[in-house]
């Protein structure tokens, strides 16, 4: 088959790789569209390294060519699918202890690792999600981020009419708007680019606010009678970005570090004011399957609208133009599709 490989940084080459290995208790998938996610930027850049050569791509749907015999499910080849590519081991310390998101393995050589970006992938039932007549295969390559933004939004309790702060206004951050405000809250979203906070805004934010340009903390006062936001998601790594989210808390609020640092980040916080505002930081990383789930249904019911985010669509003649794209702030979420 047909895959987009990175054998080095910043060098994609299409490449002939061998077909995926089926078995009974396999599922043979046709990739139709692939996200270029921040996880692949990174890759491409070499921030961040797994091994050499590495098909990236993680963020995919396609349909089904063969269902092995053995697999268990309703699984039917035509059948439309999204697919949770991040594979779990199913047997370290917290694959068993529920917390499935930041299994050992996941990254590890010996399991399937990635792969989004080549023509087929062969993956176990657990890791396809039917989807719904009213969802398309490019929508459908959304299922992976919006489910991590659930996990985030679930860390932090949010609730009925809650006062919530995004910050950053880029795919991540837009995804957590929507899923945010579909649990019931109020949502405020602050970034310097202003195209973006008018997507921000189309998208149902209460209010757009450039912190390069306003008083973040003030507006949000003035907006919550003075008291602040219940809780805050960053999605940005700039580390103003973290300091105006956590001055803009209320007593008692949360705060969720979404985004990764490539290098170390102290938190720019008195930890006088934690103890005395009763405070709470966390991060989230990755999602579960119960989160994968519930992103096809706010999907494929409406309640997240992932179309706007879709900025360019590349193929593989062009997939290093198109991963180049994605990294560029003129843009939200560029897909491979084939």
């Amino acid at each position: 088959m047909k895959a987009a490989v990175l054998v080095e940084p910043r060098k994609m080459m299409i490449q002939e790789v061998e077909d995926p290995k089926m078995t009974d208790t396999r599922i043979l998938v046709k990739i139709r569209n692939c996200g270029i996610c921040t996880l692949e930027q990174r890759l491409y850049r070499g921030d961040l390294k797994i091994y050499y050569p590495l098909i990236p791509g993680h963020e995919a749907s396609g349909e089904i060519v063969e269902v092995g015999s053995k697999v268990i499910g309703d699984f039917a080849p035509g059948m439309r699918v999204a697919m949770d590519l991040v594979t779990r081991c199913g047997q370290c310390y917290y694959c068993r202890t529920g917390s499935s998101n930041l299994c050992s393995n996941r990254f590890k050589p010996g399991q399937q690792v990635l792969g989004g970006f080549g023509e087929y992938i062969a993956v176990r039932g657990m890791q396809a999600y039917p989807l719904p007549d009213s969802m398309s295969l490019q929508e459908a390559a959304f299922t992976e981020p919006v489910a991590c933004c659930i996990r985030s939004l679930k860390k932090l309790q949010v609730t009925l009419g809650e006062n919530v702060l995004i910050v950053g206004a880029g795919p991540m951050g837009l995804l957590h708007l929507q899923v945010a405000r579909a649990m019931g809250a109020r949502v405020f979203v602050s970034d310097p680019d202003a195209k973006r906070l008018a997507v921000a805004t189309q998208l149902g934010a209460v209010a757009g606010i450039d912190p390069s340009q306003e008083d973040l903390s003030g507006i949000i006062k003035s907006e919550t009678e003075g008291i602040g936001v219940d809780a805050c998601v960053v999605t940005s790594p700039a580390q103003a970005a973290l300091s105006g989210g956590l001055a803009a808390l209320a007593k008692a609020g949360r705060l969720n570090i979404y985004t990764s640092y490539l290098e170390e980040m102290p938190l720019p916080m008195d930890a006088n004011v934690l103890h005395r505002n009763e405070s709470l930081i966390t991060g989230s990383e990755g999602r579960t399957q119960t989160d994968f789930h519930q992103a096809v249904r706010l999907i494929g019911y409406g309640m997240v609208d992932v179309k706007p985010l879709i900025s360019k669509v590349v193929g593989y003649d062009s997939i290093t133009e198109g991963i180049e794209a994605a990294m560029s702030p003129e843009t939200l979420r560029v897909l491979l599709e084939q």
